[in-house]
């Protein structure tokens, strides 16, 4: 028995020998593909990290940034991108270099202390708009950076070098230089000048405000600024200035207002405030400039005049139809003619004429042309309101019928335009000049217009001809629409050979404000022919134009003769 429980003992043992020896075999083929499994994933992970820093090479060498590791005391360049070589502009060769070996123009400036100040204490340094001298291209050159020194540092934190990045900026830190010395130029100059003078950033926060404001709101800058105009502007006008102000600072449009504002005598005074958009070279708003005047008396003198047009109107609601024109004619003219009109005006042509002679250096090309612009319209303008004064004169009842010598009005007005005469080579024929009953300075103010305006729409490639002649006619033998029943006209006819004009415009041309060239291509303010119409008007006459493009245009006039003229 105990034979037998040996032996089975020994199979016993064998079996799980055997057992064993099974499993062992089966770890050992599960570790060999763990193994490879591990070189497998090691491979991947090696072929990544290598892709990424591929990636993050090329991401560095093509960055608009220009970067650079310097190492050691000695600033060795270790690394630069495509950027930062085309800014130093020493080739692509210049790694292993030291630093002051490529750019030795930098030795005597503040660089190489800020770069070794940076390695040692390992503190980053920050510069904006710095000016850095250097050779480009074998010649000395400023340029501006805004730039950062960053410690380059081992895994283990030690200090090996300076890490450099930097973007140039100098287009916008010359115009910003540019600004700071006009905006010292603007401050003078808005101390000098009689008006107040504010300004504002682009959303339209006061931040200046010139000596004459603070004198008249006896306050100081720091009560000013901001929004601290909302102390000095009357309760009644803060709505609408508040109102007008943000639409401008929404659209860059021109401000103009009239507002009432509080002087340390506790009293509000009327001021036009005008405000102007300032932009940079781009386009883009930067700052507002507000000028103040003060106009109380006008204000209050137009408050006056408007009631007393008001209670006039009402007086001659019942006039006839001559009057009501009239008096509308006075209205236009009071409205144009006002100070309101005038006084700007003169500031404007003051003020552009002290800038293109105090600041004419520092203007661009397209600033000085803008000024004389200015110019040329303010010029325009005034030109415009003698012409409306000439008009207005022509309702007043003071005139005077008598007989007149024609041809001696044309000779007078022929030796007016005797430069431009002269200039243009022109020719005026005089032919059958009648005697005529007439309004003397009237009329030569007649014969002038019409002469300027064949002098001005002349045809540039022809010598201007110009005709004039007159007769009398019965009226039996004219057949004109609305000419009024006179026994005897005198027929005054004037042709010249200028541009012309189409035939619906026939009646156009004599209205008031009523042009059919722009400005650019002919002067004038479109009141010449309608002066010459009232002035016909007051004859008891008509006048009619004739005209056919580049052959010329006829004007003729028919007047009552004396025998039968009843003013």
């Amino acid at each position: 028995v105990q034979k037998t429980n040996h032996e089975e003992l020994i199979l016993l043992a064998f079996a799980d020998v055997t057992e064993l020896r099974a499993k062992a075999s089966e770890l050992q083929l599960k570790e060999k593909e763990i193994l490879d499994i591990k070189i497998n994933a090691e491979k991947i992970i090696t072929k990544k990290i290598e892709d990424s820093e591929k990636r993050y090479n090329m991401m560095l060498m093509q960055s608009p940034f220009a970067f650079a590791v310097l190492k050691g005391k000695d600033m060795i360049v270790a690394f630069a991108n495509d950027t930062m070589k085309r800014i130093w502009d020493k080739g692509n060769k210049i790694e292993g270099k030291s630093l002051m070996k490529i750019l030795p123009e930098l030795k005597d400036q503040e660089f190489p202390a800020l770069l070794q100040q940076v390695y040692t204490t390992g503190i980053p340094y920050l510069a904006n708009e710095s000016l850095v001298k250097y050779k480009r291209k074998g010649k000395m050159e400023n340029r501006y950076f805004n730039f950062v020194y960053q410690p380059y540092r081992e895994i283990d934190e030690t200090i090996l070098g300076v890490a450099l990045i930097a973007i140039e900026v100098t287009p916008e830190a010359e115009f910003n230089k540019k600004m700071k010395v006009s905006e010292e130029k603007f401050r003078q100059l808005a101390e000098l000048l009689p008006q107040k003078i504010s300004q504002a950033d682009v959303t339209g926060k006061m931040f200046f405000y010139n000596s004459n404001w603070l004198k008249y709101a006896g306050l100081g800058l720091d009560e000013l600024k901001g929004e601290g105009w909302k102390k000095i502007i009357h309760p009644d006008d803060q709505k609408e200035f508040n109102k007008h102000w943000q639409h401008s600072i929404k659209t860059g449009n021109h401000f103009a207002m009239e507002i009432r504002f509080l002087n340390k005598q506790k009293e509000y005074k009327w001021h036009l405030s005008e405000a102007v958009a300032i932009k940079d070279e781009k386009g883009n708003i930067f700052k507002w400039v507000i000028a103040a005047n003060e106009i109380n008396q006008q204000v209050e003198y137009r408050i006056d005049l408007e009631g007393a047009v008001r209670k006039r109107t009402t007086e001659l609601i019942n006039a006839n139809d001559e009057l009501l024109k009239i008096n509308k004619e006075l209205e236009a003219f009071t409205y144009v003619s006002s100070h309101d009109l005038q006084e700007p005006l003169r500031k404007i042509q003051t003020f552009a004429s002290l800038i293109l002679e105090k600041e004419n250096q520092h203007l661009s090309d397209n600033g000085k042309n803008y000024f004389r612009l200015m110019q040329q319209e303010a010029q325009r303008m005034k030109k415009l309101i003698q012409d409306l004064l000439a008009f207005s004169k022509l309702n007043t009842t003071d005139i005077k019928f008598e007989f007149t010598d024609l041809n001696l009005i044309i000779d007078d007005v022929k030796k007016e335009f005797e430069e431009l005469i002269a200039e243009k080579h022109a020719v005026i024929d005089v032919k059958e000049i009648c005697e005529i009953y007439a309004i003397p300075f009237q009329f030569r103010q007649l014969i002038r217009n019409l002469i300027s305006n064949s002098l001005k729409f002349s045809n540039p490639n022809r010598p201007p001809h110009i005709i004039i002649e007159s007769h009398n006619i019965k009226y039996s033998k004219l057949n004109i629409e609305n000419l009024p029943f006179q026994e005897e006209y005198c027929q005054i006819t004037v042709t010249d050979n200028g541009i012309g004009f189409e035939k619906e415009f026939s009646e156009k041309i004599f209205k008031v404000f009523q042009r059919l060239y722009g400005k650019e291509e002919y002067s004038g303010t479109g009141i010449g022919l309608a002066i010459v119409k009232k002035i016909v008007d007051n004859h008891h006459g008509i006048i009619t134009a004739t005209g056919e493009i580049d052959k010329g245009a006829i004007f003729n006039i028919y007047i009552p003769t004396a025998l039968n003229n009843n003013s």
